[in-house]
């Protein structure tokens, strides 16, 4: 954080003349100049500063004796200043302590003082002596810009409800829209778990910083924290229009919330468009998701041939079995019987599983001998025996019909 500026230290000149010169009565009268012998040698020390010789500057100043408060104060700033700039913070706090003890400086010049001070607090991690530097400038001339440093002094404590009411503070003061103190009062905010009031602060980010992807999806995050699930959702959309939503996770995540949400048409809609587009990878978890998509929304042929697509990609036999319980509501047996003929299960039970939702296959179709040899053959097998059994009478049946017939 930069602290002291080139324009501070030209104030310091302007101040310099004045009192050095004694051309402001105002100041002559309450003692705000330098004495002669101080004022002359503070004159060959700003001559070295104008000239870049800072170093020497430094040194020179070092050397001067002040005696009255005001001379004392007044050096000791203008070593703060130096010492700001050679990159001496600890120095440069050491000689502000000093002037602003003194209190010798005409008003504005003692609360810029103080300022710096407390800025430099602020850096140095010492949260305690900022926070009072702060609360005396706020009581005199409360401001936004300060109660924003308080807010950051109360981060650096993680003292979470002082800064929320500092940037609250902050925001009742400002003119215009401060995205820092929003920030800042947002990540309080959630350290406190107050979803609502970092929801309501979302809102504003978003409204002032509508291209930053970040606010959207926090925005989202916390309705969803808060169980607001439709307004999550419609932000999630909102973020989608405005194409903030681009990556895997992201689509996958808002195909899945639309799903959750009663809408699994459009969730597949989604999801199928970015897997064509590439956006979302072509394996076997996302054609998984869009299968499980289109079943929920009814549409079963859709939904048969993304299981068959994820099955061949994973060898897992279920998404296999899960197409051909599909392919069966749809009258499309044949079809079953070549899905079937690709599994190749590894236990017991699913050998019986399969063989005998080939016999239903084999059964829808009217291919009674066919199926029968292959129920007979696992009614020995003792995960679907009973069910095999049941087949084998069934069937024994239809072919003493047939061949009746």
């Amino acid at each position: 954080m930069k602290l002291v500026s080139k324009p501070i230290l030209l104030f310091l000149s302007a101040f310099f003349l004045l009192t050095l010169l004694f051309v402001n009565p105002l100041y002559a009268a309450k003692k705000f100049s330098l004495s002669p012998k101080v004022g002359l040698q503070v004159a060959v020390v700003f001559e070295l500063y104008e000239l870049g010789k800072s170093s020497q500057a430094l040194a020179k100043i070092s050397k001067i004796r002040p005696r009255s408060a005001f001379d004392k104060a007044y050096i000791q700033r203008f070593k703060g200043n130096l010492f700001w700039e050679a990159g001496e913070e600890k120095k440069a706090l050491q000689a502000l302590e000093i002037a602003v003890a003194e209190n010798a400086l005409a008003d504005k010049e003692q609360q810029q003082s103080q300022r710096m001070l407390a800025d430099l607090y602020l850096n140095q991690k010492q949260t305690v002596n900022a926070i009072k530097l702060y609360k005396q400038l706020i009581v005199s001339q409360p401001s936004e810009d300060l109660y924003k440093h308080l807010a950051i002094t109360y981060y650096q404590q993680k003292s979470w409800l002082k800064l929320v009411d500092a940037t609250h503070n902050a925001i009742k003061l400002s003119r215009e829209f401060n995205q820092s103190v929003h920030i800042l009062q947002l990540s309080a905010l959630y350290e406190l778990k107050d979803y609502k009031r970092a929801s309501q602060t979302l809102l504003k980010l978003t409204k002032q910083d509508p291209i930053a992807k970040r606010w959207w999806m926090q925005l989202a995050s916390t309705y969803r924290l808060l169980k607001q699930d439709k307004k999550a959702l419609a932000t999630y959309e909102l973020a989608y229009q405005q194409g903030f939503i681009s990556s895997s996770s992201e689509i996958k995540q808002l195909a899945s919330f639309r799903a959750a949400l009663g809408a699994p048409y459009q969730a597949a809609l989604l999801l199928e468009s970015a897997i064509n587009n590439q956006q979302v990878s072509a394996n076997a978890k996302s054609y998984k998701m869009l299968a499980m998509f289109w079943q929920v929304a009814r549409e079963h042929d859709k939904a048969q041939q993304y299981w068959g697509k994820s099955a061949v990609l994973s060898g897992n036999t279920l998404h296999y079995l899960t197409q051909v319980q599909l392919l069966h509501l749809l009258g499309r047996y044949d079809k079953m019987l070549t899905v079937l003929a690709m599994i190749k299960p590894d236990s017991i039970t699913l050998q019986g599983k399969v063989a005998l939702t080939q016999v239903q296959a084999l059964f829808e179709l009217k291919k009674y001998q066919q199926a029968k040899r292959i129920a007979n053959a696992y009614v020995d097998n003792p995960s679907c025996k009973k069910r095999a059994l049941q087949w084998v009478r069934l069937l024994e049946t239809r072919t003493q019909n047939q061949f009746s017939g």
